[in-house]
Parts: structure tokens; C-alpha cells; sequence
């Protein structure tokens, strides 16, 4: 218990060396249990944990014992673990109100020409990462869900990269080049 007050005391003094202590004593404990409780894939878990992570490094609590910080510690990245699992959920709902409500999303897979045209204009200035997801979701009209699957990663990471690519797009293209991340997914 002295090592749980030493380190969250350490930890609240903004040591790095405190929250890497607790990674290596905690970590592979938390996320078997969570893992466990959530029955979703490593990825999921290991974003959950670094969540979990963040919000323990900027925002210690001040504990007394190992029980409690290991409490903390699985609450907390329970919360995130549930907030994911809501986010996906309501994700998923409004990707299928989009795709039966609009007359876009065609069912042959066929590109929108117009898009294929704009991001063909500035291919040549943007990343080989980026150009990758431009492509997959907007050429070949891939869901989000379906890149996060192929790339083995998971869909919140891919909707902020897409964000990023089509922001880095938007700067080098300027404002008039028109593009949409889709709503965001």
C-alpha cells in the first residue's frame, strides 16, 4: 500500500516515471479483465487502456492502497470501454438510417465521379497514408467499420485520421475543392 501512496503521490507531481510503474505493475492485469468484461478484440481493449492511461496521467487520483487505485483504474476504463460501446452503437444506427434514407449510397459500389475527380487533383500533394483512406472510403466506398476491419484497427482511430486526411486535403486543395468526410464516417 506504501507503493500505491508513493506513486499516486509521484504521479500527481506529473512523474513519468510514476505512470510507467503503474503501467508495467497493472496493465496486462486490466486489460485480461477487461477484456473479459467487454468480449471485444485486443485493439478495443489496448484503446480503452490508453484512454484510461490519459485520463490517469493528467488527472491522478490520490490513493492510499494498490485496491484502490486498481479500482479507479478499472472504473474508469470501464467508463471509456461503455462510451465506446454507445458511440459505436448510435454510429451504426445512423449509418444505416444514412444508407436506406440516401439515394447516394449506391448499392453497385460504383464511385461518385465527381469526388473521384476532385481527389484525383490533389493526389500528388497529399501522404501515401492519407491518399490510402481517401481512397478506401471515398473511391472505393468503403464504410468505416470495413477499413477499421481491414487495416486490423479500430473505427474511432480511422474516422480521425479521415478527419485529418480531409482537413490536410481541404488546406492543400483549398475551401473551394468542396469535399465532405460523409458525415463523419
Amino acid at each position: 500500500d506504501a507503493w500505491a501512496a508513493r506513486t499516486s503521490l509521484a504521479l500527481r507531481g506529473g512523474s513519468r516515471e510514476a505512470l510507467a510503474e503503474i503501467y508495467d505493475r497493472c496493465a496486462a492485469r486490466l486489460a485480461r479483465d477487461l477484456a473479459r468484461r467487454t468480449r471485444r478484440d485486443d485493439a478495443f481493449v489496448l484503446d480503452c487502456l490508453q484512454e484510461m492511461f490519459m485520463r490517469l496521467a493528467t488527472h491522478p487520483p490520490l490513493v492510499e492502497s494498490e485496491a484502490a487505485l486498481l479500482a479507479w483504474m478499472r472504473l474508469t476504463a470501464l467508463n471509456v470501454a461503455r462510451n465506446a460501446i454507445v458511440s459505436e452503437a448510435r454510429r451504426t444506427r445512423r449509418e444505416a438510417a444514412r444508407t436506406e434514407a440516401e439515394p447516394d449510397h449506391r448499392d453497385d459500389g460504383a464511385p461518385d465521379d465527381e469526388l473521384v475527380a476532385r481527389l484525383a487533383a490533389i493526389d500528388a500533394v497529399i501522404g501515401e497514408d492519407e491518399r490510402t483512406l481517401l481512397d478506401l472510403r471515398f473511391r472505393r466506398g468503403l464504410a468505416v467499420a470495413a477499413i477499421a476491419r481491414s487495416l486490423g484497427t479500430g473505427t474511432r482511430r480511422i474516422e480521425s485520421a479521415l478527419r485529418r486526411a480531409l482537413a490536410r486535403a481541404r488546406e492543400l486543395a483549398g475551401r473551394d475543392a468542396g469535399l465532405s468526410d460523409g458525415g463523419g464516417s
